[in-house]
């Protein structure tokens, strides 16, 4: 297998796990501040990477110190300022919208890699990424003029996530995706663990017996093995176009959430679905060929 199709494969899952990120984040949140949970889930989810690190032999890997500078910006801009901004906007928005709006991170992704960074980037390509803007637009602007606070949290929470990315691609050069995951979010539970007692005065008294099955989710699959996944996709592909393949999260979320949370998807949403999903067979270059889809073994 190409590492091509293994980036395809890799980001495919991701997406999938991906997509239920707002749903079960939204459902861990319940009586607890959006930077309790957050703390609790980065916990969470460096125990699940440190388990990983050990049982993979990687551990001699936590000596890299170039590795730790990277993941110093990869915390700053996705752990800390993306996810706290985006836990903090699901008190006030609904997960689907969350989901939808999240999907603008494509647009600052493309200016930064593509035009700073000058990644290659296909024309082909940049049709795919004005099919993913118009299906989010088709959602939005019928509110406009009533959309919610969160929604815009979110849409400024987007431009971080290009330079945190930036960093998570090269220290995924240097290490392991464990390696390079438990360096993040173990350097992140100090500062959340600040955060938390700053903006909530404290950590330890709220309950989260109730949540605590959410908080597992989160941390071991969402944050854990979905970014595993996610990593392995960009270290075999540009980060623009990893992000753009994601953009069918919000397809999923929209249904997982009719599924978990009884809230049926709008005509509305129904609508954007098709300019998503064209979005999706342009960027993950589908080709058809005798009758059988095929994915294309490119490396960008």
């Amino acid at each position: 297998m190409t590492e091509a199709r293994k980036g395809n494969i890799y980001i495919i899952s991701e997406m999938i796990l991906w997509s239920l990120f707002p749903i079960v984040s939204f459902l861990g949140l319940k009586g607890l501040p959006g930077m309790v949970a957050l703390f609790r889930v980065n916990l969470f989810a460096a125990v699940f990477f440190l388990l990983l690190v050990f049982s993979r032999k990687k551990l001699f890997e936590l000596k890299n110190k170039k590795a730790w500078v990277y993941t110093i910006g990869t915390v700053i801009f996705i752990n800390i300022i993306f996810y706290g901004l985006y836990f903090f906007a699901l008190g006030k928005t609904t997960p689907s919208n969350a989901a939808i709006m999240s999907l603008f991170e494509v647009v600052p992704s493309y200016i930064f890699f593509h035009l700073i960074r000058k990644e290659s980037f296909k024309k082909m390509h940049i049709l795919g990424i004005i099919l993913a803007i118009i299906g989010v637009l088709i959602v939005l602007i019928p509110k406009a003029g009533k959309i919610n606070t969160g929604d815009y949290i979110i849409l400024i929470a987007a431009f971080f996530g290009p330079f945190g990315n930036w960093c998570q691609q090269h220290a995924r050069k240097l290490v392991s995706s464990e390696a390079a995951l438990f360096m993040r979010h173990s350097m992140a539970i100090p500062l959340l663990f600040l955060l938390a007692i700053v903006f909530s005065n404290s950590v330890g008294h709220y309950n989260i017996s109730n949540v605590i099955g959410w908080l597992l989710l989160n941390g071991i699959i969402v944050f854990g093995l979905s970014k595993i996944f996610w990593l392995e996709a960009i270290h075999r592909m540009s980060v623009t176009r990893a992000l753009a393949i994601s953009g069918l999260n919000p397809v999923f979320t929209v249904l997982f959430a009719w599924a978990l949370l009884h809230q049926a998807p709008t005509y509305i949403q129904l609508l954007a679905l098709p300019f998503l999903i064209a979005s999706i067979l342009i960027l993950t270059n589908f080709k058809f060929k005798k009758d059988k889809i095929l994915l294309s073994t490119q490396v960008e």
